[in-house]
């Protein structure tokens, strides 16, 4: 099965989408050929690193009576040609739609219609007037447009997805407190133990704020530390220490991230979570603003190519889970993981991100078949640049998995290191510095500036900081003379002033 499906599901990766969605760059309808991006999804109640909600997608109909269409204007949007458009041409956006509906071709491996676009600007799309290209694309709301703006003169339209559902507006909600969920986050190594210390900075102080707005969502933090033996953290951040993969089971020294999946099947044996749901989280995440549990439902061989839509492409992190979804899938994703390592094909197709699928795969296999997908639920700077992933939906988390390089003008440099740069490898086990250069003047990626200035807080409220990068992070003290400042001084007086009380 893992050999018959790597081809497949490598190809969905592309640092532009929230859990990379592959954007194929076989061209577009403008270029009068087919554009592809594949991506998957999962059961009803499940949330992952791009979520949507399950009450934004209408329920599967009997061919094509009911199917439901959504139009967004000024919009292109990829898709696998199930018609081209050079041989059909529609009078009407109306008709277009109409078309997709009626194309539903029978068999697991039918191409059948979900996304359509169409040219109805005379002009502007030229030879492309009137074409109507019927698409196929797996999950639809977890892959941006090719292109969109009042200057592009096609329509767009998908049939029961709504991509401008928002489960922050549209979702069915609860009471908050039923619907808290805790933050868990696994590390092991010397390479994040200083990314932890700003993440859980960021995870405080942004919930000490959603606890001031009121009706808030966020639980309890666990630092899930996969090295089977404590360390010099655990007095600052809440922290279960679990065992690594034992080496009998498999060596996998050069692939650290394999003791993940068995680290959560270890918590969740060990663990009285009074939450009702989880988030998986990473180091390097930066909470950007109080963070809403994205949830709206409750219960979340050869493969043909509708199962491999099931799967979602997608990692564990960040993803919102039920603890009872969790507690289906986290021996799967386990076992998984490790016969994907230790399949050569597969480990040599997938690498470094071997484990994220196994955790698609798991879910699977536990009987999770819709993932809900929403795009604003995490950035990836550099390729993402604005902190709202459109006007009124805001990123909630900034992950900085990437480098980010830009000559002093600004001008950004991928692929080529930049006059200017950030890459967490860079620093690996030695911490970043208190007052890191700000981007230059000229550099517009909101996120990028956000991340420095993320950094900068933290590092400076955190006591002591220059001694622990000076030691490597060896060092983990109070004693230095210095006081916490921002919000850890907010903390502290709020500690006082209810020791008081």
């Amino acid at each position: 099965m893992l050999a018959s499906i790597s081809h497949v599901v490598v190809n969905l990766s592309h640092p532009t989408s929230v859990f990379p969605v592959d954007n194929g760059k076989k061209g577009s309808s403008s270029s009068s050929s087919s554009s592809s991006s594949s991506s998957s999804s999962s059961s009803g109640s499940t949330t992952t690193t791009t979520t949507t909600s399950s009450s934004h997608v209408d329920a599967p109909a009997s061919r094509e009576q009911g199917r439901k269409c959504y139009t967004y204007p000024h919009t292109e949007m990829w898709g696998e040609a199930a018609v081209w458009g050079a041989d059909h041409r529609t009078d009407s956006a109306e008709e277009c739609c109409q078309r997709c509906k009626q194309h539903m071709p029978e068999g697991d491996d039918a191409i059948p219609c979900n996304v359509w676009v169409w040219c109805g600007e005379a002009g502007p799309c030229g030879r492309q007037y009137k074409e109507c290209w019927l698409k196929h694309l797996a999950q639809p709301q977890a892959s941006k447009p090719v292109r969109q703006g009042p200057h592009i003169p096609w329509t767009s339209g998908t049939m029961d997805v709504d991509l401008n559902f928002d489960p922050l507006v549209n979702g069915k909600k609860g009471n908050p407190e039923e619907r808290k969920f805790h933050v868990v986050t696994s590390a092991q190594g010397g390479a994040v133990h200083w990314q932890i210390r700003i993440h859980y900075y960021w995870y405080k102080k942004q919930k000490a704020l959603c606890e001031k707005q009121g009706g808030c969502e966020m639980g309890g933090f666990t630092r899930l530390l996969h090295s089977g033996a404590p360390d010099n953290l655990m007095d600052e951040i809440p922290t279960v220490v679990v065992n690594p993969l034992p080496k009998e089971l498999v060596e996998h020294l050069w692939y650290i991230v394999l003791n993940r999946p068995y680290a959560f099947v270890q918590w969740l044996q060990k663990a009285k979570i009074k939450e009702r749901y989880i988030l998986m989280s990473e180091p390097d995440h930066i909470f950007l603003r109080p963070m809403p549990n994205f949830m709206v439902g409750e219960t979340p061989g050869p493969v043909s190519k509708r199962q491999l839509e099931e799967i979602a492409p997608i990692g564990n992190s960040p993803t919102f889970m039920s603890v009872s979804d969790a507690r289906k899938t986290m021996q799967l994703w386990m076992n998984i993981s490790i016969a994907i390592f230790k399949d050569e094909e597969a480990s040599k197709a997938w690498g470094w991100v071997q484990e994220m699928y196994g955790f698609a795969l798991g879910a699977w296999k536990a009987g999770i078949k819709r993932f809900d997908l929403h795009l604003q639920m995490m950035a990836q700077p550099p390729w993402d640049d604005k902190l709202e992933f459109a006007p009124g939906r805001p990123f909630f988390i900034n992950h900085y998995t990437y480098g980010m390089d830009y000559t002093l003008d600004g001008k950004f440099t991928p692929g080529k290191i930049g006059q200017w740069r950030f890459d967490k490898r860079s620093h690996g086990a030695h911490p970043i510095p208190r007052n890191m250069d700000s981007p230059p003047a000229g550099m517009r990626n909101e996120l990028v500036r956000q991340l420095i200035d993320a950094f900068n807080e933290a590092t400076d409220a955190i006591p002591c900081w220059n001694q622990y990068r000076e030691s490597m992070g060896a060092i983990v003290t109070s004693d230095c003379g210095e006081s916490p400042k921002h919000y850890l001084l907010e903390e502290q007086k709020a500690k006082a002033a209810s020791a008081t009380v």
